[in-house]
């Protein structure tokens, strides 16, 4: 009787110890890289003052991130043909940045851009500073896409490395959709049905 109570007590205590050491922070881990998923969405809005801005929105988080990485070019893909059985995929890099946080109370802008002129046959992608001053500019016959990888670590009280890796894409199509809108209302929005994420982890 003495030893089956103590095989019982001897087994009870190592399960503990077990679901102490491992499988309650395995657990906690994993609600929280759930709960992640939420953290550091990426949104496109419009400014009258400066036009587009895509950025990682955290003015309503409670969560601080920190290395954060992203590159984002234009993409032109090229079609199959007789002369190549695959398609051909050709980008332009327009940045790379590497930053260290963004709290929470910040977002943090990926890109900025207008979009220009008189004809959808004739819009150009005009990239441009924070406030608007012009860096470059492409016709947006010229490309498919805008395309923005980024990666970032979760910082939280756990002290688990929780990282975000993520494409974000915007097409043409919705560039000429937002270019329609704006002349429309002319004011401050968020654009909801541009983007395009995906989440890689």
């Amino acid at each position: 009787m003495f030893a089956m109570t103590f095989f019982w007590e001897t087994f009870f205590g190592q399960l503990l110890a077990f679901v102490t050491f491992f499988a309650f922070p395995a657990i906690q881990y994993l609600i929280l890289n759930r709960f992640s998923h939420k953290t550091g969405i990426t949104e496109l809005w419009y400014l009258p003052a400066f036009g587009f801005r895509l950025v990682i929105r955290n003015i309503p988080g409670k969560y601080t991130l920190s290395e954060i990485k992203n590159k984002t070019f234009l993409r032109q893909k090229i079609e199959a043909n007789s002369g190549s059985s695959v398609a051909t995929l050709l980008d332009t890099v327009l940045l790379e940045k590497d930053d260290f946080f963004l709290f929470p109370n910040y977002d943090q802008i990926i890109l900025s851009f207008r979009i220009e002129g008189q004809s959808k046959d004739e819009l150009k992608f005009i990239q441009t500073d924070k406030i608007g001053n012009v860096l470059q500019e492409f016709s947006l016959n010229s490309f498919d896409s805008i395309i923005t990888d980024y990666s970032a670590t979760v910082e939280n009280f756990l002290n688990f490395d929780v990282k975000l890796l993520r494409r974000v894409e915007i097409s043409t199509e919705a560039l000429i959709s937002c270019w329609q809108n704006s002349k429309e209302y002319n004011v401050e929005k968020r654009i909801d049905h541009a983007i395009k994420m995906t989440n890689v982890s």
